[in-house]
């Protein structure tokens, strides 16, 4: 799959970049370190040139709220933000708009998800998400996309 196209979402791009917390050992964090390690290989993949990364420049926004929001640390925020926009292709929203109306129109999906939806179709890529809504909404959509939680490594 070399240089594969793909559109990562936020949840991917944050699971990825911030290894779980949870103190407790339990299955629950036991699937929550799947997916960190999940995310992890999709952005290795990225790192590497396996996957040229496609996303909306909004990603970038959400990605340093979240990571600041769970590590309580700002560097780590930017830090993040540094990675992501190194190894991606950024669109300006203004280039996704009517593309991310009209999937907004027929999907009724949020605004935000739309945006990444309208990414991932203008660019042919896959979209990888671990939003169970927006893989719905995407595939019902035409939209080529897979759940992180169901993303095999191949």
């Amino acid at each position: 799959m070399a240089g594969s196209r793909v559109t990562t979402d936020t949840t991917v791009l944050v699971r990825g970049l911030v290894p779980p917390r949870r103190k407790r050992q339990d299955v629950i964090s036991e699937e929550y370190i799947r997916l960190h390690s999940s995310a992890s290989e999709v952005l290795r993949r990225i790192e590497q040139g396996e996957y040229q990364n496609h996303i909306p420049l909004l990603a970038l926004i959400e990605t340093a709220c979240v990571v600041s929001r769970l590590t309580n640390d700002p560097e780590s925020a930017s830090l993040s933000v540094s990675f992501v926009s190194s190894h991606a292709k950024l669109y300006d929203t203004a280039d996704l708009l009517e593309r991310s109306i009209e999937i907004g129109i027929a999907s009724k999906a949020s605004g935000f998800d739309v945006i990444f939806m309208a990414c991932a179709d203008i660019t042919g890529s896959l979209l990888i998400t671990d939003d169970r809504k927006m893989y719905e909404r995407a595939r019902e959509s035409g939209i080529d996309t897979t759940l992180l939680r169901e993303w095999e490594t191949g």
